[in-house]
């Protein structure tokens, strides 16, 4: 094992760094805020260690609550996440690399994970624990690594340190840096809406199949009015994204290092605007089908309680 992966291996090991489940993300030459707005993230922050913005995405379970910490070290912006993933998105690390370069180490329990480095928006990215062979813009990075024995997550960070050049210590983990909650565009689009209106409204999905697009169209209007009537939504034309993170700050006031014990009604009412918005913005989508489907997943979203009601009176 090289030097670089044991250190980072004693720190995996000790508990220093979270060995699980962990999401190390780098950003060259830009500020804290503007790393943070690439990331999806609330530029709310609050000072936090690694450790504490995990138990507080713990304590908010079975709540969401992503949370990311940002420290700037050495001319680079690291964005940390215990038991997080957004940084490995393709998508997150094509746009934070704009102008520059990123770089990513990500693993779960289950051992999914990747390696990747992003340069003005061209990603190349690994499996270190099934490719035999990395691209030819991470061999360089990687060489000499072991990804076969019990201490290949040491390895997977001594290639960001490799990377960076930036050594990461016990000092830096036990530091609380400014953190932020995450809200994903992804969280409010469906990647299966076919499969989802299979599952929980099969009938629809059948009358969709010869519906024509007027009332496709139609369709989603409907899901969306009731969607906004239901959560109060007044002003349509209101971020999803930043909806959503309002709630997810107040979640962080409540599950943080010092919860507020607030009552969680306020934060998760947000949740379901985000989720009517987001049946609004659904109207828009140039597909009629899937205008229809991603607003009726939007609005069971956000009105659970008149679903059933919405289903019939769709299937009409």
């Amino acid at each position: 094992m090289s030097d670089v992966a044991a250190h980072y291996a004693a720190l995996l090991n000790a508990e220093v760094l979270p060995s699980e489940a962990f999401c190390l993300t780098a950003v060259r030459g830009v500020t804290i805020e503007e790393a943070l707005t690439r990331f999806d993230a609330s530029l709310e922050t609050r000072p936090a260690t690694l450790a504490e913005a995990g138990k507080a995405a713990m304590t908010a379970y079975p709540d969401d609550l992503p949370v990311i910490t940002a420290s700037e070290v050495g001319g680079w912006v690291f964005l940390a996440a215990d038991n997080g993933w957004h940084g490995a998105m393709p998508e997150v690390l094509t746009r934070l690399s704009a102008g520059t370069v990123a770089t990513t180490a990500y693993w779960n329990v289950n051992l999914n994970n990747t390696l990747a480095l992003a340069e003005d928006g061209r990603l190349s990215e690994m499996d270190f624990v099934l490719d035999d062979e990395p691209p030819e813009e991470l061999a360089g990075h990687v060489a000499g690594l072991d990804f076969e024995g019990d201490d290949l997550c040491g390895s997977a960070l001594a290639f960001v340190e490799r990377v960076t050049g930036v050594r990461l210590d016990e000092d830096w983990a036990r530091t609380p840096w400014p953190t932020a909650v995450i809200s994903s565009p992804l969280r409010f689009e469906s990647s299966g809406p076919t499969g989802w209106l299979q599952g929980n409204a099969p009938e629809l999905l059948e009358g969709f199949a010869g519906a024509d697009e007027e009332v496709l169209r139609e369709v989603a209007a409907l899901a969306a009015d009731r969607a906004c009537a239901a959560t109060g939504v007044e002003d349509r034309q209101a971020s999803v994204h930043g909806t959503h993170l309002q709630a997810l700050n107040l979640r962080w006031d409540r599950c943080g290092p010092v919860p507020s014990g607030a009552d969680p009604a306020a934060e998760r009412l947000l949740v379901s605007r985000a989720h009517a918005l987001a049946a609004v913005r659904a109207c828009e989508h140039g597909d009629p089908f899937t205008a229809a489907a991603q607003a009726l997943i939007n609005a069971c979203q956000a009105d659970r309680e008149h679903w059933p009601e919405l289903r019939e009176l769709v299937a009409r």
